[in-house]
């Protein structure tokens, strides 16, 4: 083994484009999320508002919008056709349309209805402005209903647990860091074994581990886990400070999954190279298997709610079971026995190269495999 880390060392010293993967690209793709997440709650949302009322009331509505956090009325305008070019434009996120009369009906004890027109093509922003308008309405309200001696209905106390502060950086930050090293932990799994056999030094390879398939790989691979695992958990727990997150659950869990994690990662990248023995194809693959597996983590789009080949899809691959560890033990305090099937899962993924080995035993032996593309 030793004469096969010492190998792996020297070509590793030798080729600028491993320095990439290792060391700068696990730093500089989680700080340009770091830089895209830095407010962590999107604020001052541009809105319009159409004030067809002017009276004290639709003011007094108005500034209570505009004071709210999420969003600012940047501009008044006369009409709704007006206000349909300026969401077309994207200038503004939703337009707040108070009816004529809204200041009378209001006095008489009806119920006047505002209007709001939100883009819910750019989601994360209708819904936060949905969620200001609401909060901000019923606010107004209660308000106008106390100073007419009128008791107000019944109202709903809502609590939102684990992000009240609907922080971003939470929600996406730290599990979008962990899918960017997925991705580098299976191409590099695959770069560093694929690349033997395309130069056809497969069986040096092979003879310096001592001519054992599953102790070539290992020793293949080894030294990458390891470096993924302690600079992986440097470059997280980085970022956790740096987003004021404060571990919750258990951290003896997360470091688990983590490697769990690491080890499927290079798991399922020395599986696809030993299904295909080609660099090329192997890397076509993983970029279809790893690319959207975000998606399917239910980290957006709950997996509850997938059906057929998607909820399938979304239990195979390894990156959902880890986020949902993360973020049971990290924001929820979660019991530790409610890790153990992702934790099951993840392990499973490890052992994916077994499954391969008896095609590893002629990529390793037969030297016409070798020099593929």
């Amino acid at each position: 083994m030793s004469r096969l880390l010492a190998r792996e060392w020297a070509r590793f010293a030798a080729t600028p484009r491993l320095w990439w993967f290792t060391l700068l690209l696990p730093v500089i793709l989680p700080g340009l999320l770091l830089l895209i997440f830095r407010e962590q709650v999107p604020d001052r949302l541009p809105v319009a508002a159409v004030d067809f009322d002017q009276s004290a009331a639709s003011r007094r509505l108005l500034r209570a919008l505009d004071s709210t956090p999420g969003m600012s009325l940047v501009v008044d305008l006369p009409d709704l056709a007006a206000a349909a070019t300026r969401i077309r434009e994207g200038s503004v996120y939703a337009v707040i349309v108070v009816p004529r009369e809204f200041m009378r009906a209001a006095i008489r004890g009806e119920q006047p209805q505002l209007q709001l027109y939100y883009n819910r093509q750019t989601l994360t922003a209708g819904n936060l402005v949905l969620r200001e308008v609401r909060t901000a309405v019923t606010t107004v309200a209660i308000g106008l209903g106390v100073a007419r001696g009128v008791s107000p209905g019944v109202l709903v106390e809502s609590h939102a647990l684990f992000n009240p502060g609907l922080e971003f950086g939470r929600f996406l930050a730290l599990p979008l860091a962990v899918a960017v090293l997925h991705v580098l932990m299976v191409v590099l799994a695959i770069d560093v074994t694929g690349r033997e056999l395309r130069n056809g030094s497969a069986g040096a390879w092979f003879a310096a581990a001592g001519g054992g398939f599953a102790a070539a790989l290992l020793g293949k691979l080894l030294p990458y886990m390891i470096w993924f695992f302690a600079f992986g958990l440097l470059v997280l727990a980085a970022m956790l400070r740096l987003l004021g997150i404060e571990f919750q659950g258990s951290q003896g869990v997360w470091l688990l999954g983590w490697l769990g994690l690491v080890l499927a990662s290079f798991g399922l990248g020395a599986f696809l190279l030993g299904l295909f023995g080609n660099l090329r194809l192997a890397t076509s693959v993983a970029s279809v298997l790893v690319s959207p597996a975000f998606a399917y983590s239910g980290m957006t789009f709950p997996t509850s709610a997938m059906d057929g080949f998607a909820a399938l899809w979304a239990q195979a691959l390894p990156l959902g079971h880890f986020l949902h560890l993360q973020a049971a033990q990290v924001l929820m305090a979660a019991p530790s026995a409610a890790a153990w099937a992702s934790l099951g899962a993840l392990f499973l993924c490890a052992l994916l190269p077994l499954l391969t080995l008896r095609r590893w035993r002629r990529w390793f032996t037969d030297p016409a495999s070798w020099g593929q593309v």
